[in-house]
């Protein structure tokens, strides 16, 4: 005759820095284990010390499962409380900060909420347009994409008078070309639990090399982050950092590229900046990501 063991454990707590107060998840786990009859008369005597060792990893399975959820719960608070604060969706649920938000903590400080929504629309109407141009080789208008609408509406009718035309993507491309990777890819880190969308990382072809070999620092034939900043003044070290977030989710990436599109310039864009020390922007990420945790505590 075959003999049943059931194990079993459960862990509850009160979560006190959820979104709801005093949250109080429970986790139970059991396990039944069916031994042949020769087996059970073998172990009779080990029976209590064997369910003990067991019951103290499911218990451990359970308290595992109970910190995930609280991390969670409190990422949640934060997004409620900080609306500028921008989350991935991490492995196991868990709730993981943006770069763009770890990066850019307390960037825009003193800058009105209508005016940042307002340059915020117009980086979106114009990442769009050179999405679609990457992928079809055709450039639309704004009002010619239904995805931007209300964007591109709040630009036109913005206080400030912006401009989705005054800058130039395609003589950019078409002066330093680039063969397309992966663009407006979703990169998570789950070491360092942090998550983001990098805006383009391609290849510079060294048969294709356009102006690109007037930059000395260029590597050709190698994977690289390109990120498209439209702006008014470049920050270069923020987008090299912002960057370097990125690259630690390829790591196949050899430098960092950031192009710069400007109604400053006739041309509608700057030189670009090329950067292959990326360990030297990623220490930088992990000083801002360490004061980010310091503050939020996620």
């Amino acid at each position: 005759m075959k003999r049943t063991i059931e194990i079993s454990a459960s862990f509850t707590g009160v979560i006190s820095t959820g979104n709801y107060e005093n949250e109080k998840p429970m986790f139970a786990v059991k396990e039944v284990i069916e031994m042949p009859q020769e087996e059970s008369e073998t172990l009779v005597l080990f029976d209590n010390d064997f369910i003990q060792q067991r019951q103290k990893e499911l218990h451990t399975i359970c308290h595992k499962q109970f910190k995930q959820r609280a991390d969670a719960a409190y990422a949640e608070r934060i997004a409620a409380t900080y609306k500028d604060i921008r989350f991935y969706e991490g492995k196991e649920g868990l709730k993981y900060p943006s770069v763009t938000s770890i990066v850019g903590l307390d960037k825009n400080f003193f800058m009105p909420a209508d005016e940042l929504a307002q340059y915020a629309a117009r980086g979106t109407v114009i990442h769009k347009q050179i999405e679609i141009f990457l992928e079809t080789g055709e450039w639309k208008e704004p009002q010619d994409i239904p995805e931007v609408s209300a964007d591109y509406m709040a630009v036109k009718c913005g206080s400030l008078g912006l401009d989705c035309s005054d800058v130039d993507f395609r003589s950019f491309y078409k002066d330093y070309p680039f063969k397309v990777l992966e663009q407006e890819c979703v990169c998570i880190n789950d070491e360092f639990r942090y998550g983001g969308r990098l805006d383009l990382k391609v290849v510079i072809e060294s048969t294709n090399k356009g102006k690109w070999d007037k930059i000395p620092e260029v590597i050709f034939d190698e994977p690289t982050i390109l990120d498209i900043k439209t702006s008014a003044s470049l920050d270069k070290t923020y987008a090299l950092t912002q960057n370097a977030g990125y690259s630690k989710c390829h790591p196949d990436v050899k430098q960092l590229g950031v192009v710069h599109l400007t109604k400053d310039n006739r041309c509608g864009y700057a030189k670009p900046v090329i950067e292959n020390n990326i360990e030297r922007y990623w220490n930088l990420f992990l000083h801002k990501l360490g004061i980010f945790r310091n503050r939020y505590g996620i």
